[in-house]
């Protein structure tokens, strides 16, 4: 991997491949983390760069991207926004001119602003129809007083009502700049060539501002630690979320997490899925996922289940977790180095896909600001010891958080 900052401070990362496709993610610290009354601006400021440019209209673009891209697309995270895509190494050059001038120079006109808002608006009444979502937003809402994921990233009714073409341009103009951006290539054309080429098309992009090196710390907001019980009409099945905060850990102790959940839950061989499927068949599937981005640092549990088994499957749950300190004295080391093969395993199989390795390092180096934060995750595991591993899994889910909707 080879990184090279432009003039302008931003941040050029490239990795060679032999794949004649190549993928290209630009990450921007333009999430909605950084919103602060009107949410949803960051959503919606993602929505309006696509509807013309001063050198292309609406039409242009979607054609040109139809033409160019077999997968493309556009996501905000708290943290983040992300333009990405896959093309042919051949387009490449066409795929850096078309993303960046979508980035760099939306012409923010007011035809189509008040269609994409409603468009945003009736997203916004989908958001909630998948259980899982619905459950997580109530969870979020019930637990937190100030933290912004307090609501959904696309935004409220009343705030999205709220929003003008005025607060879009201005939350560009104080977010979308270079040395607040990160672009990924994976490519098989060399290095030089993909420097001068982001060079050639992002070199001219101005600071609109004096950027803040030191960014305002984030501020994590304590959750409450109790249960939440809401009621859902039409459904035929329990969804519950429970969470842990891990915005304490540092770089090691997220690395003995990952191979702790590996132990934990993650998969059909894990304690949990041991529990409460193999030996209880109280559920279909118990799913963990470490979210670590900032605004969120979230060990997460999530199961549907019948409303007569929450109560056992959760005091099973709990079980499990007080029983941690027996079953760290029965991991022996081969078990260690199968979980820490297991993580490589399916680390190594997701980055088969070029967008989804260029989506990490570039979102990676948009929050922590250094991509190796990434790359580093898979360093170092075979010093991890049952101690470390386990002490870091006691600490993390010693008080939990549980949102249950039936």
């Amino acid at each position: 991997m080879e990184e090279y900052i432009l003039e302008n401070k931003l941040k050029l990362i490239y990795k060679h491949t032999e794949s004649e496709l190549t993928s290209i993610c630009i990450s921007i610290d333009a999430g909605a983390g950084v919103e602060n009354e009107k949410y949803g601006i960051a959503h919606a400021t993602e929505h309006m760069v696509y509807k013309g440019t001063k050198n292309r209209t609406e039409k242009e673009i979607n054609e040109e991207l139809s033409n160019l891209f077999g997968f493309n697309n556009a996501m905000t995270n708290f943290p983040y926004v992300i333009y990405y895509g896959t093309l042919l190494e051949e387009d490449l050059k066409k795929g850096v001119d078309l993303l960046s001038d979508i980035v760099i120079n939306p012409s923010f006109n007011e035809v189509g602003f008040k269609e994409e808002l409603d468009v945003i608006k009736e997203e916004l009444k989908e958001w909630d129809e998948e259980l899982e979502q619905y459950c997580e937003d109530k969870l979020f809402l019930n637990c937190f007083d100030n933290r912004r994921i307090k609501y959904p990233i696309i935004g409220t009714e009343e705030s999205l009502d709220s929003i003008t073409l005025n607060d879009i341009k201005k939350f560009y103009s104080e977010y979308y700049f270079p040395e607040n951006t990160s672009v990924v290539i994976i490519s098989s054309a060399k290095f030089d060539q993909v420097k001068d080429i982001v060079e050639g098309y992002f070199d001219k992009w101005k600071n609109r501002i004096i950027y803040n090196k030191y960014k305002k710390e984030i501020e994590y907001e304590v959750l409450k630690a109790c249960t939440f019980d809401n009621k859902r009409d039409g459904t035929n099945t329990c969804k519950i979320e429970i969470v842990c905060p891990i915005d304490k850990l540092n770089e090691k102790e997220m690395r003995a997490l990952r191979i702790f959940n590996q132990y934990f839950g993650e998969g059909v061989n894990s304690i949990l899925y041991d529990t409460l499927r193999t030996n209880k068949g109280l559920v279909y599937d118990v799913i963990t996922k470490i979210a670590h981005e900032n605004y969120i640092k979230l060990y997460k549990i999530t199961f549907s289940t019948a409303k007569e088994n929450v109560n056992k499957i959760i005091y099973l749950i709990k079980e499990c977790i007080r029983n941690l300190e027996l079953l760290e004295q029965a991991l022996n080391k081969k078990e260690i180095e199968q979980l820490i093969k297991n993580f490589k395993l399916k680390r190594l199989f997701r980055e088969e896909q070029s967008i989804i390795l260029a989506k990490e390092l570039a979102t990676y180096d948009c929050m922590f600001g250094d991509y190796k934060i990434y790359v580093n995750e898979i360093e170092g595991l075979d010093l991890l010891t049952n101690e470390i591993i386990f002490k870091v899994g006691i600490r993390v889910l010693k008080n939990l958080t549980i949102q249950i909707i039936d």
